[in-house]
């Protein structure tokens, strides 16, 4: 009976559970960032303009930019190439928001 088969194996399953609850935590930090730009940007605009179309193209450019923001910030996606179109980068640049981090 080899003691080290054991610890490796318990040490490379943590490795591999804290790499997959990162993604995890990721994917959910993507998801809510861009429900609540969408919703609040949808909700703001179909109640000032009354236009459907635009509120939901409004909604969806601005979670769009959301999660691209949350997407640069985390150490995760770092050497990952990622191809946006220059009306990303625009939008991103000339809009102001807030970034909040829960500690």
């Amino acid at each position: 009976m080899d003691p080290f088969s054991g610890l490796a194996t318990f040490i490379l399953g943590r490795l591999k559970q804290s790499a997959i609850s990162l993604w995890l935590k990721l994917l959910f930090e993507l998801g809510f960032s861009a429900t609540v730009s969408f919703l609040l940007t949808c909700g703001t605009t179909l109640v000032s303009t009354r236009s459907a179309t635009l509120a939901i193209g409004s909604g969806m450019i601005v979670a769009s930019v959301a999660m691209t923001l949350v997407f640069r910030k985390t150490k995760l996606t770092k050497g990952l190439t990622v191809v946006l179109p220059q009306a990303e980068l625009d939008a991103e640049s000339g809009n102001q928001m807030q970034v909040i981090e829960k500690k």
